[in-house]
């Protein structure tokens, strides 16, 4: 009798963390919320979309819309509109440092800020950014379930500005292998809060040690003496040789000095590829 209702106990003790674990209640009920805009953005009519985007599935449904506002006080807000996902255990809103996340992968590789719990799985409702999370970094929104590491959905998110427009390509050009392989596209953009970033898309190049990426004070480099007889800014680390990316770029920088994106090996001084940078009316005349 003793040994059966230990086997009970035992029995009882591991159904009740089971519970706990997956919440299974939770796959039935919905948490849902109605969020208003925050009090000073209704007041003023002066909040501004900074970026914004749609959800989509990953590993369960997601649908609505995210938006990141500025407000009239400063303070900037990330809003889901129209918003529903699937309920569970654990559930939490990231900002991810990708354009996008199609898997739970690529959540943990990119890296991310975690911004709160969820607070409900169905309905509008806001979540404050702090004041340093660098939007540039940070590009896509994802409902994150940390009891399971699994990645519910995400939606990427699109810089506008303070119009409302997307925002403004100020220079772009096609990379060119130098000493390594180097395709793909860099872009310079000016964002709706003020920031430049150099963006690269669809961006290929060989691996290697101590790899940077420069903006060089010439039209073009196919060596590397010219980066080094130019003249060049470090804009940072190289992120990766595959893959889209992002890099904010400093205030003061002059981009009718520096006029090409390098791809350059510190360890050996070497030009791994380059993008020379030509502005929308140039790149307009050259079509004609």
């Amino acid at each position: 009798m003793k040994r059966k209702n230990l086997i009970y106990g035992l029995l009882l003790i591991a159904a009740v963390a089971l519970w706990a674990a997956f919440r299974p209640e939770r796959l039935f009920v919905n948490a849902k919320i109605n969020e208003a805009m925050p009090t000073s953005a209704n007041t003023t009519g002066a909040e501004t979309i900074l970026a914004s985007g749609p959800f989509h599935s990953v590993a369960h449904d997601g649908k609505g819309t995210a938006s990141i506002y500025k407000l009239s006080d400063g303070k900037r807000i990330l809003r889901l509109t129209d918003f529903e996902t699937s309920n569970g255990p654990d559930v939490h809103v990231y900002l991810v440092a990708a354009n996008d996340a199609t898997d739970s992968e690529m959540v943990k590789k990119a890296g991310f800020r975690e911004i709160g719990s969820l607070k409900g799985n169905i309905g509008d409702q806001n979540y404050e950014l702090p004041a340093d999370v660098d939007l540039a970094k940070y590009r896509a929104v994802t409902i994150w379930c940390q009891r399971f590491s699994v990645n519910f959905a995400t939606a990427p998110l699109n810089s506008t500005s303070a119009a409302g427009s997307m925002a403004q390509a100020i220079a772009s050009g096609n990379f060119h292998g130098v000493a390594h392989k180097g395709v793909g596209q860099a872009t310079i953009y000016q964002l709706g809060d003020g920031k430049r970033i150099l963006r690269f898309t669809d961006f290929e190049t060989s691996n290697g040690p101590d790899v940077h990426v420069y903006l060089v004070a010439t039209k073009d480099a196919s060596d590397s003496e010219t980066v080094k007889q130019a003249g060049f800014v470090e804009v940072g680390t190289l992120k990766g040789n595959l893959g889209d990316q992002n890099y904010e770029l400093a205030s003061d920088l002059d981009l009718n000095r520096y006029r090409a994106v390098t791809i350059w090996c510190k360890r050996f001084g070497v030009n791994f590829a380059t993008a020379p940078l030509s502005t929308p009316t140039a790149m307009s005349a050259m079509n004609q």
